[in-house]
């Protein structure tokens, strides 16, 4: 007479029944035995990684860009920016960032959804790279140097990234049960 597993285990197609039924033993970790890779990359997880490295590969892209022009002399597209200069830009939009995604991401998220944030973010980019010979432009035609033209282009463009960063998020835990105004 053959035994019958539980109801509860899961039995595995790959593995012949013979070498499942083996044991009590054996049938257990065959249950908690974890689903293979190909099982769990489904149609909506292959998207959010694909979504996710594209927003990955775009601000990679624009924080190597952002020292490099900037740091360039004027005559070969760039802003000739000392590394101090860079260095309190970049710290700006560290700041910016993190009081924008404090104060202004979970209102965003609750206006218009996670679909519209997330191709607002990657849109933005767009402007972001079309901003870099801008700049250039409007310090070519300068006179003495930077001046506020040039610092309100510049804070465009890493107002910018910080919506670029929304697109990663998703609406905070201390949010969801709060009316959003």
């Amino acid at each position: 007479m053959i035994r019958q597993p539980p109801l509860s285990v899961r039995i595995d197609p790959d593995i012949p029944q013979e070498e499942s039924r083996v044991s009590g033993e054996t049938s257990m970790k065959d249950a908690q035995k974890p689903p293979p890779l190909r099982a769990l990359l489904t149609r909506p997880v292959r998207i959010t990684i694909i979504n996710h490295a594209m927003l990955a590969f775009l601000e990679v892209c624009a924080l190597a860009l952002i020292p490099l022009i900037w740091s360039t002399p004027v005559e070969f597209g760039g802003l000739n920016f000392r590394p101090v200069s860079i260095g309190s830009w970049m710290s700006v939009y560290g700041c910016m960032n993190g009081l924008f995604q404090f104060a202004i991401f979970p209102h965003v998220i609750g206006r218009f959804g996670l679909r519209p944030v997330l191709v607002v973010s990657i849109a933005v980019y767009m402007v972001i790279f079309a901003m870099f010979p801008l700049e250039n432009l409007v310090l070519r035609h300068a006179v003495g140097g930077p001046n506020p033209p040039i610092w309100l282009l510049i804070l465009l463009q890493l107002g910018l990234l910080s919506i670029h960063k929304m697109g990663f998020g998703k609406f905070p835990p201390i949010f969801r049960n709060h009316p959003v105004s």
